[in-house]
């Protein structure tokens, strides 16, 4: 192949992000050029071999960490280092659903159309809010789930 279409190549290969989607005629080049395919496969190795030793975990225990911080901040209290409890979120989303399950009976019997899409209109605003405070207050948790941390 022609060197600089192999270096605007590796160029190209080497201003993606990490995990970015490689573009077709990059992906074809790879396949098709020997050179640039051992390349990347070399690059992607250093690469792991580079993060290995930021993979080694230190030995710091979660008391070392609350005498560290209540030496910074001695203010501090141990209760807001406690796990997020979901019992409150499971009984509020299944108290919110009984309250919303009891009205659609009430508006169906009681009211018209009307009634009727103002309840839907409802409850999607009440299922959306909770989701979304739900998220959002939990969203260190996620994270974590999504990156296979926990």
């Amino acid at each position: 192949m022609n060197i600089k279409i192999c270096e605007s190549k590796m160029d190209e290969y080497l201003s993606l992000d990490k995990g970015e989607h490689i573009p077709l005629s990059l992906t074809w080049h790879l396949l098709t050029c020997k050179k640039c395919r051992t390349n990347v496969r070399l690059l992607s190795k250093a690469e792991k071999l580079a993060a290995r030793p930021l993979s080694i975990e230190s030995p710091v225990s979660d008391e070392k960490i609350s005498a560290i911080i209540k030496d910074a901040a001695p203010g501090w209290d141990e209760k807001y280092a406690r796990p997020v409890s979901m019992t409150k979120w499971i009984v509020c989303g299944l108290l919110t659903l009984c309250f919303m399950l009891s009205f659609r009976l009430v508006a169906k019997i009681a009211g018209g159309l009307a009634v009727q899409e103002a309840y839907y209109l409802v409850f999607a605003g009440v299922v959306t809010a909770y989701s979304a405070i739900f998220v959002g207050t939990n969203l260190d948790f996620f994270i974590k789930k999504m990156e296979g941390k926990i």
